[in-house]
């Protein structure tokens, strides 16, 4: 290999191949959300994610090209005692059809990471020593990798995993809705929230109209 590829590879390694950083998901409160409700000083805002520039803020990726709607939850506990709440129990429906969507993220987020993988192996599969420009080309194929896995770490990162919420503590987190990839979704749907009281099994339903039609780019 040249000395002139080497610098460039150097080049790339300090500079183009760094991995995708993405920051932690900025706290809010349940009544900064465009839809939010208080039941048993239990308060839940409700926030989809459906403006594209904001969805690239925060996953560094637009997941409507996945047929991934994400949707952001914030549970606040103003009560003396301690509440339940799992993505297992935050329901979608069409209202008009009555069609439930669940919150899914293993199979887009394989399929994503697969996507670059790929590109990485297909770029590095040249038997014995890889020339100059495929070098540079495995390089970039490994950073697609790479930013692939940061984006699915980051995915089941932000997402809402079951928790029990004590006194004066709030949560907030994902559920990705799955809808097939080239369509689009019409309103209004119903996003139903079910709390559950630790001490007693009391259940709190909370059910929002929501619009979760894609705003334009």
């Amino acid at each position: 290999m040249s000395k002139g590829c080497i610098f460039t590879v150097l080049l790339l390694l300090g500079s183009g191949c760094a991995t995708m950083k993405i920051a932690a998901l900025k706290e809010r409160s349940a009544e900064s959300c465009e839809y939010h409700a208080q039941e048993k000083q239990v308060a839940i805002g409700i926030h989809p994610v459906t403006d594209k520039r904001e969805m690239k803020e925060i996953f560094k990726v637009d997941l409507s090209d996945k047929g991934l709607l994400p949707i952001l939850l914030v549970a606040e506990n103003r009560s003396a005692s301690s509440f339940i709440i799992s993505k297992d129990q935050v329901h979608v429906a069409d209202e008009a059809s009555g069609t439930s969507r669940t919150s899914q993220l293993t199979n887009v987020t394989s399929q994503a990471a697969g996507t670059a993988i790929g590109l990485a192996g297909g770029a590095a599969a040249a038997a014995g020593v890889i020339p100059g420009p495929g070098l540079l080309l495995a390089f970039g194929g490994l950073k697609l990798a790479s930013d692939a896995t940061v984006i699915q770490h980051n995915l089941a990162d932000k997402q809402l995993y079951s928790r029990t919420i004590g006194p004066g503590q709030n949560v907030q987190g994902f559920v990705y809705v799955q809808y097939p990839e080239g369509t689009r979704l019409s309103g209004p749907y119903h996003i139903a929230v079910e709390v559950k009281e630790s001490s007693t099994g009391d259940v709190t339903l909370f059910d929002f109209t929501v619009d979760l039609i894609p705003a334009k780019p």
